[in-house]
């Protein structure tokens, strides 16, 4: 039986090899989903809880759009990825900028490193979906551990009602679905043991890349403890 340390290392390899592919024929995020702009509906989160310099995590920051952005806003932002390809171009984008309170860190939420209670936020576009079949449990232990009390997350997934983008990978012996298109059901099946869900709702992987966005589900998740 494959282990969860197998695991960890396969998703690495494949996140690895996947943006490696990706920069070296394009030389910049070609990802459906990517955004080079904040989503609307963290934008929106932000100004309807005025929220002004909080410790942000960006989980699977990827090339780092999201988290630049909301360093641009004022807050501290750490994006951690298990790509090192990925950081490296974060790491690029976010020197052309100036003045920005923003660190990049190689980190597997399934086994994290960051330390107890350390975000207001975490915005997680895209990593839960990609590893919910193999590691829900860890990754909710974590999320639980690093907010603070009170903190929420903003967690965007790949919605069912989206017929595209759907492919499997081999996980040991069985498939599994990468990224996880989720219904509603689904989510608050997941996620109501472990946080208090404050909406859940229809909304989009909004894209610099594709003129018709993945639909998704945006969930607002508050910290229990």
């Amino acid at each position: 039986m494959i282990t969860k340390r197998q695991i960890q290392e396969w998703n690495q390899k494949v996140w690895e090899s996947k943006n490696h592919a990706m920069y070296e024929k394009y030389a910049q995020n070609k990802w459906p989903w990517f955004n080079d702009k904040l989503d609307p509906d963290i934008e929106e989160f932000l100004v309807a809880n005025g929220s002004s310099s909080l410790d942000i995590l960006d989980l699977g920051t990827c090339s780092g759009s999201q988290g630049i952005e909301l360093a641009k806003r004022g807050h501290r932002v750490v994006g951690t990825d298990v790509s090192e390809t990925a950081l490296a171009q974060a790491k690029l984008a976010a020197a052309r900028e100036a003045d920005l309170t923003i660190s990049f860190l190689m980190d597997d939420i399934a086994e994290s490193r960051l330390i107890d209670n350390q975000f207001d936020l975490v915005v997680d576009r895209g990593c839960y979906h990609s590893i919910c079949s193999f590691n829900h449990e860890e990754y909710v232990a974590t999320l639980r551990r690093v907010l603070r009390p009170n903190g929420a997350v903003l967690l965007k997934t790949m919605s069912s009602e989206e017929q595209r983008f759907v492919s499997y990978d081999k996980v040991g012996d069985r498939e599994v679905q990468m990224p996880f298109h989720f219904t509603e059901k689904q989510l608050r099946t997941l996620m109501s043991p472990h946080f208090g869900i404050e909406l859940l709702r229809d909304s989009f992987f909004y894209s610099s890349i594709i003129p018709d966005p993945a639909r998704a589900h945006f969930v607002i998740l508050r910290n229990k403890k």
